[in-house]
């Protein structure tokens, strides 16, 4: 009974681990978040907006995150993107 108590505590553990996790990928040494670039709209200038300034108009709009970063290749300009 007690094997069976713990593992049971274990593996909801485990799950609760998991759906915390803050969805990052490691691929092949790069860090490349999970997200849709579906709401891109404002220039990432370095020195002028930044990730920060992204990241507050993004909290302001509603979602829970935002990143300066490319929308589809990297030879797109750097723009603000927001996701949840």
């Amino acid at each position: 009974m007690g094997i069976t108590k713990s593992l049971m505590i274990f593996f909801h553990i485990v799950l609760l681990a998991v759906s915390l996790s803050n969805n990052i990928i490691l691929t092949s040494g790069a860090e490349t978040t999970k997200f849709s670039y579906d709401h891109c709209f404002h220039l990432c200038v370095e020195g002028e907006y930044g990730s920060r300034e992204c990241f507050v108009d993004c909290t302001q709009k509603g979602f829970w995150h935002g990143v300066c970063a490319n929308k589809t290749t990297a030879k797109d300009p750097i723009h603000c993107c927001c996701y949840n």
